[in-house]
């Protein structure tokens, strides 16, 4: 199928409460020549790390992103309140050749999050972005995506890292932009390696190729480019040490991801 006037917002949510329970929300508006398509998905994470899925192609009205962002999905059985307490971030990530952009808008770095899910409340630190993709995913030149965010009361902390032909490496703390960033399994060090988030209890969210995570969907199998349906995705929760300096100095909850996209 020949794709034009592509376009894709894709609005990312989460929040993890003391004990680990950890909800990762989803919405989505794709437009491309004469079609509109909405998505809705949650991933939900319990304290002993046991993951659900639900996804919804029922379109409901774009979120308000505002100081305090709502999103409420009957179909998800989930409602919430991210109210911001950090200073947005936002970034022009990609031009490709036409001028067509890719655009990170961190409106929510850090929030309180209130969520009711299945009729029971949650509360804990939570984050928010949108994505503003104005051409075809598989176009974009890079071969490894890294992504994550750390949060706790005193910090805030997120990394954007691209392997391949277009490479990028911005990990950002407290506002402050690093581009030394060095990435291992169970730590990142950045800021001269001085600075050290260590990961512990990882716990595997989901790992998977897209065209699994399609499986309800097949029909937008014929939409995507086999180097977009083969494209494999790890999802992780771990209770993390920020260490600087070799000193322990903070505790909090990590989320992040590896997405390895085939040639």
């Amino acid at each position: 199928m020949k794709l034009t006037n592509f376009k894709l917002d894709k609005l990312y949510l989460d929040c993890i409460d003391k004990d680990g329970n950890c909800f990762i929300v989803y919405w989505a508006n794709l437009k491309f020549s004469f079609l509109k398509i909405s998505y809705s998905g949650l991933i939900f994470s319990d304290v002993n790390c046991v993951s659900v899925e639900k996804s919804s192609l029922r379109k409901i009205p774009e979120p308000l992103i505002n100081d305090k962002l709502q999103f409420n999905n009957p179909k998800l059985q989930l409602k919430g309140n991210w109210e911001k307490i950090d200073t947005p971030v936002s970034l022009l990530l990609y031009t490709d050749p036409s001028g067509k952009e890719l655009y990170w808008n961190c409106h929510h770095p850090k929030t309180l999050t209130n969520i009711i899910y299945k009729d029971k409340q949650y509360e804990g630190l939570g984050y928010a972005e949108t994505l503003s993709l104005h051409f075809k995913p598989w176009q974009l030149p890079i071969d490894e995506l890294r992504w994550g965010r750390y949060l706790s009361e005193k910090n805030t902390i997120i990394w954007i890292n691209w392997k391949g032909k277009y490479p990028l490496n911005k990990i950002i703390c407290n506002g402050v932009i690093y581009e030394d960033a060095v990435f291992e399994q169970q730590k990142i060090c950045f800021d001269k390696a001085q600075s050290i988030l260590f990961f512990e209890e990882l716990c595997l969210l989901r790992k998977g190729k897209l065209s699994n995570i399609l499986a309800k969907m097949p029909w937008l199998k014929l939409i995507f480019k086999s180097r977009m349906l083969n494209t494999i995705e790890i999802k992780y929760k771990a209770r993390t040490s920020l260490i600087i300096d070799l000193n322990p100095v903070d505790k909090g909850w990590s989320l992040f991801e590896i997405v390895s996209l085939n040639k």
